[in-house]
């Protein structure tokens, strides 16, 4: 029990505050918010207990650093006294790994001073103990390290100088030996004004005469020397290297730094399986071999060579230890103690070490933590990103000129240089990767009669890619092969990961998300996100953005038939089903937040969930991110032979009518729905069918093929009234109406406006009211009856913004201007198009928007104001170029060149040249 006086003395001394004693109750209430179990109740408490007078810890639930690291060292101590060196050097270690810091930091007074100066001391007890462990177990380099870095933390310990004199002296340092005495005797006599103390003395006298006293214990771990010859084991560098010019500067910096300074200790090269990092991890260890004059060492830790099981860490200890001359019966078994004694035959050396091929971090993990002047080089498919003191290096794809030049060097360039085209294709389908390289030159090397164009044809049928890279017993496939069984043998991560390869072969999209995957696989989002970061760290995913992913094409390949051969046409449906209902549940939802007024296409009922999309932003953004995802999914599922897949995928595509509207995709919405169409015909699905009519009709329309839109826009609407649909019908009016406007049949549009509100009122469908109102608007404004075209407008723009209604309310506003240029009120006009303006960017609009700004061009131009005229032309060019219509560029072309022609002083100046 600490009475509450003496936590006040401990904390404050004799000058306390008045509110001491509040605090302590504060401190006391902090503390049991740790360390209590149920921290949320009061009292009776099972930790901090209160006493008569003060507090108590109870030691059954407590366990304090303190404690365990005085239990550690008083073992140390006695297993030490009993001649156990090795068995002491554990429980140092163990006493030592207690600390991560100064003790008790930042805790001011007395009390905590006192006992921060006595735990201090012994520690630096404790670390002088373990290196005279180190010198009876004959571990001179490894004591010399650790002393110099407690003598440079310590100056004024005359212990730890003199165990690091007898340390320096074993290492055959003698000079260095004596000048740690002469350094010491210097800092005694300028911070204390005294000598060294005896037995420092009596050491630098015996080192001075080298008696032999002072020889090493002989240990089996130290009996024999370093061989005269340092190793050479570095493989020879590949004569056709070529490329990774900026890879290898950066290696060399790394592993010889250009001012002279101890190389990096541990560099990681991880990439894509086939990517080439054994041979650019041999090119740079020989560029760099000079700045390793102990030694290169080089293992091939085979953690990824078929049918061969990897080297466990302490076989490829023993490799080193007897490549440095160690004796293999001297070799411990151990494989703490065999890395113990690896640091000590490198301690003051310079040697480089290639560990080819390492399974992952732990495979190397004991290889790891070498005295400084020493570096250990891995090449790997897993990351290492999360290992010690480590660079990593993640290879990507050649460069285009690089792979070229590799089938040059391989081929020959007169070969490659016949069809420079054909070559820099045949790279591409290679994906840009080595290995691939390799094998298509292999491929040409055995055919002298095939043009290199040739191979490429035959590389562009993907079901055939992965085999035609094949060479003997080297290929793409087998490389890949080999990482997804890894996978699917390990443990249970990992075999969700290879689950997820084989279910990603379903699906052809060019990127993934958490939330996609997690519907292929029918797993939660979470366990998805595992397996894709899990496939990421092994190089077979790469990550493209946050919450992103995408896999190299030859992967994507491979990854395709493993879906094939791993999974049953039902678990292939299943999984495929699941991406699609995710999709258009998705962007049927995000359609929605984006604008809920607009008539979303009928959905059939999915178990998929749509992703929680909660503001327009984020509903903005996905549609926008995912929309080629999206229409892939779509395209790839609706020509299937099963008539549920195929279905589904036309309603996936139905699911972006008002995305593909918004952003002017207008090729895509017409290819999408003559897809759909030929599902539709092939099924029978009439529903499907006059969907499909309608969206080619809205398509072709867009593109300017209004005569090709009207017998699909008549085919919707008789299968409307086929299918006795009444709100269908009343659409499909609507849309007929706007096709007719465009044929410039403005009194059969006005008519089947008229039928169309008719139909809405009836069946009480406001947004159909407004699309009627705002058709027959348009069409009185043809007929040339202005004054009914203003009151239908009117009527229809009060409606869309009372109901909130945007996209309506632009259309309005976009008619309304019109109307009042043809009255010669352009500045009323001018009114309505800012505010049309910022409509069709509040929504993503990119049609309204290029509109709005082509006619406040216009309007400008007519009030004669040029200079604004001509930059809302410009910004105009700027917003069809983002949208990429065809239609909308003309106008905005149209429009600059009568404000240049109307204002011939804003036309660009042209330099006349000097004669």
């Amino acid at each position: 029990m600490v009475p509450k006086d003496d936590l006040i003395n401990g904390l404050w001394g004799d000058r306390p505050p008045n509110t001491a004693e509040q605090s302590v109750y504060t401190y006391i209430a902090g503390l049991r918010r740790v360390l209590e179990p149920h921290p949320g109740r009061r009292g009776p408490y099972a930790v901090l207990v209160n006493r008569s007078r003060g507090y108590a810890l109870e030691r059954g639930p407590v366990r304090v650093d303190v404690g365990d690291f005085e239990r550690h060292l008083a073992e140390a101590r006695r297993l030490l006294g009993a001649d156990d060196h090795r068995g002491g050097l554990h429980a140092l270690d163990a006493a030592l790994a207690c600390w991560s810091g100064p003790a008790l930091c930042g805790v001011p007074g007395p009390f905590a001073e006192v006992e921060r100066t006595r735990l201090e001391g012994l520690r630096l007890s404790a670390r002088e103990d373990r290196a005279k462990a180190l010198l009876d177990l004959g571990l001179h380099q490894e004591a010399a390290s650790a002393l110099s870095e407690l003598v440079a933390e310590a100056p004024l310990r005359e212990r730890a100088r003199d165990l690091l004199m007898l340390a320096l002296y074993r290492c055959g340092r003698q000079a260095d030996a004596l000048q740690a005495y002469m350094d010491v005797k210097r800092l005694l006599a300028e911070r204390l004004g005294v000598d060294p103390g005896e037995t420092l003395r009596e050491r630098y006298e015996l080192i001075l005469r080298a008696d032999p006293s002072l020889a090493r214990v002989q240990d089996g771990a130290g009996d024999a020397e370093p061989s005269a010859r340092p190793p050479r084991q570095l493989p020879r560098a590949a004569s056709g290297f070529v490329g990774r010019a900026e890879e290898l500067v950066r290696l060399r910096s790394l592993l010889s730094p250009w001012d002279g300074g101890p190389p990096q200790a541990v560099i990681a090269i991880t990439g894509t399986p086939g990517s080439g990092k054994s041979a650019l991890a041999v090119q740079a260890a020989h560029a760099s071999s000079h700045a390793f004059p102990d030694g290169q060492l080089y293992v091939n830790l085979q953690g990824a060579t078929p049918g061969v099981e990897r080297l466990r860490p302490i076989d490829v200890l023993g490799r080193l230890l007897r490549a440095l001359g160690l004796p293999g019966e001297a070799v411990p078994s151990e494989e703490d103690e065999a890395a113990a004694v690896l640091r000590d035959r490198l301690e003051g050396r310079r040697t480089l070490i290639l560990l080819d091929d390492a399974a992952g971090p732990e495979q190397v993990r004991a290889l790891l933590g070498l005295p400084s002047g020493n570096a250990v080089l891995i090449t790997s498919r897993e990351s290492h990103a999360a290992t010690d003191d480590c660079v990593q290096l993640v290879l990507g794809r050649l460069l285009r000129s690089e792979a070229v030049t590799v089938l040059g060097k391989l081929v020959g360039a007169e070969r490659i240089a016949a069809d420079p085209a054909a070559a820099d294709r045949l790279a591409h389908l290679c994906g840009l990767l080595p290995l691939a390289l390799r094998l298509a030159a292999a491929r040409l090397a055995e055919r002298p009669d095939w043009a290199v164009r040739d191979l490429g044809t035959r590389l562009e049928d993907r079901r055939r890619t992965l085999h035609e890279l094949e060479s003997g017993r080297r290929a793409v496939r087998s490389s890949l092969e080999l990482s997804y069984e890894v996978l699917a043998h390990g443990g249970e991560l990992d075999r969700l990961a290879a689950r997820t390869m084989c279910h990603l072969g379903v699906l052809h999209v060019a990127s993934l998300t958490p939330e996609l995957v997690s519907a292929l696989l029918r797993e939660p989002v979470d366990a998805a996100e595992r397996a894709l970061d899990r496939l990421a760290r092994a190089h077979l995913l790469e990550v493209s953005g946050p919450g992103r992913y995408r896999p190299h094409d030859l992967v994507r390949l491979f990854m395709i038939e493993l879906a094939d051969a791993r999974l049953t046409p039902e678990a292939r449906k299943d999984a495929l089903m699941g991406a699609l209902g995710f999709y258009g549940a998705t962007a049927r939802h995000a359609s929605t937040v984006l604008d809920p007024h607009r008539v979303q296409l009928p959905w059939p009922a999915v178990p998929q969930r749509p992703l929680a999309l909660r503001t327009v932003d984020q509903a903005r953004d996905w549609l926008e991110e995912e929309l080629p995802d999206v229409i892939a999914a779509a395209t790839q599922a609706m020509p299937s032979e099963d008539d549920d897949v195929a279905r589904l995928g036309a309603y996936v595509g139905f699911s972006l009518t008002w995305q593909l509207t918004r952003g002017a995709h207008r090729r895509e919405q017409r290819d999408l729905n003559r897809q759909a169409l030929d599902v539709g015909e092939r099924t029978g699905d009439q529903e499907i069918l006059s969907l499909a009519h309608g969206q080619i009709a809205n398509a072709l329309l867009t593109l300017g093929r209004a005569a090709e839109a009207l017998p699909h826009q008549q085919a919707e609407l008789d299968l409307r009234r086929d299918l006795r649909d009444r709100f269908g019908e009343m659409r499909a009016l609507g849309n007929l109406g706007v096709v007719l406007l465009k044929l410039e049949r403005y009194a059969e549009a006005r008519e089947r406006a008229e039928v169309q509100r008719a139909i809405a009122r009836e069946i009480g469908s406001e947004v159909g009211e407004r699309h009627s109102l705002l058709t027959g608007a348009t069409a009185c404004r043809r007929l040339g009856d202005v004054t009914a075209a203003m009151s239908l407008v009117g009527e229809g723009l009060a409606l869309a913004q009372a109901a909130g209604d945007r996209y309506h309310e632009l259309a309005g506003l976009l008619l309304l201007s019109e109307l009042c240029v043809d009255r010669g009120d352009p500045q009323t006009a001018k009114s309505y198009l800012e505010r049309g303006l910022r409509r069709a960017r509040e929504i993503g609009h990119r049609v309204g928007e290029c509109e709005s700004l082509v006619m406040l061009a216009r309007v400008h131009r007519l009030l004669n104001e040029p200079a604004q005229a001509l930059a809302y032309a410009r910004e105009a060019l700027a917003a069809r170029q983002r949208s990429g219509d065809e239609k909308l560029s003309r106008s905005a072309e149209d429009e600059l060149r009568v404000i240049e022609t109307a204002f011939p002083e804003l036309r660009p100046t042209r330099e006349v040249p000097a004669r």
